[in-house]
């Protein structure tokens, strides 16, 4: 009988030996799982935003400072009203941010939708996992070797949209998606193209703050060119980063709008999508 149970254990061995590879990064997967939960997701929601808002006053602040130094370099004063038109348009645009921040959050879980498998969702989330570190790596080698500070940004932005993109997809629930045991294709393929959409709309405050972080660096990177030889270059440079702080500020209004959009077309592809089960069950009345 031992002998037996040995030899039932080494065919077990033998049939599974040649996924060793692939239990290996399954536990990997789960090791991620466990750190990328819900929880951790609102962790950072919550603090990334507070520390958007945050870098907003001190973007309003160093904005008017580099319009207010330029026009005294410059013996401008059209500087100065840049400036003041900087700290009034920035604040309005926090209110619509402070507004529609959370907007997001209630239209996803209004708007559940659902998958017949978890399969894509780990499968996508492995990936994401793997191609955040890929994309953050080579971006630290391009910084290294000249590209600049503003790559090494880059990488890092896209390393974290990456694995916030693999949270969500270990985690469906975050985004009212439903396991489902039957599916048509029609519907699995709409589960697919809204579980992106609800991505990045629960994503909207990360995006958020993360942007107004990084482009407010680069605003003060800007004004210490200021005291350069070349103002009017770091005037240029300044102006240009000051409007991406507007859109990163602008983003959660923009993404409500265009999300509402998007769920009225998929709205209609659904009902027409119901209309053969509808059909079905008049028939056998």
């Amino acid at each position: 009988m031992p002998k037996g149970g040995n030899m039932g254990e080494a065919k077990k061995s033998e049939s599974t030996f040649h996924f060793f590879a692939v239990n290996l990064l399954e536990k990997l997967v789960e090791i991620f799982r466990g750190i990328l939960t819900s929880n951790f997701l609102e962790f950072c929601i919550k603090w990334i935003t507070r520390i958007g808002h945050l870098v907003i006053i001190v973007a309003a602040a160093l904005g008017f400072l580099f319009a207010l130094i330029f026009a005294i370099r410059t013996n401008s004063f059209i500087g100065f009203l840049y400036g003041i038109i900087w700290v009034l348009l920035i604040f309005v645009l926090q209110y619509t941010a402070r507004k529609f921040l959370n907007a997001g959050e209630t239209l996803i879980q209004n708007n559940p939708t659902q998958l017949a498998s978890q399969a894509f969702l780990d499968c996508f989330g492995f990936l994401a996992l793997i191609g955040g570190v890929v994309a953050f790596i080579i971006h630290i080698i391009q910084a290294i070797q000249g590209a600049g500070f503003e790559v090494f940004l880059m990488g890092l932005g896209m390393f974290v949209f990456l694995e916030f993109l693999a949270l969500l997809a270990f985690n469906p629930k975050e985004v009212s998606i439903k396991i489902v045991k039957s599916n048509s294709a029609g519907q699995e393929a709409l589960g697919i193209i809204t579980f992106f959409i609800k991505a990045f709309m629960r994503l909207i405050p990360i995006f958020f703050g993360v942007l107004v972080v990084v482009w407010t660096i680069m605003l003060f990177i800007a004004f210490i060119g200021l005291f350069g030889s070349a103002p009017g270059n770091a005037w240029m440079r300044g102006n240009w980063y000051s409007i991406q702080i507007l859109y990163a500020v602008l983003l959660p209004f923009i993404a409500y709008i265009i999300f509402v959009l998007l769920y009225l077309c998929i709205d209609v592809i659904k009902a027409i999508l119901s209309v053969p089960d509808k059909l079905d069950k008049l028939a056998k009345k």
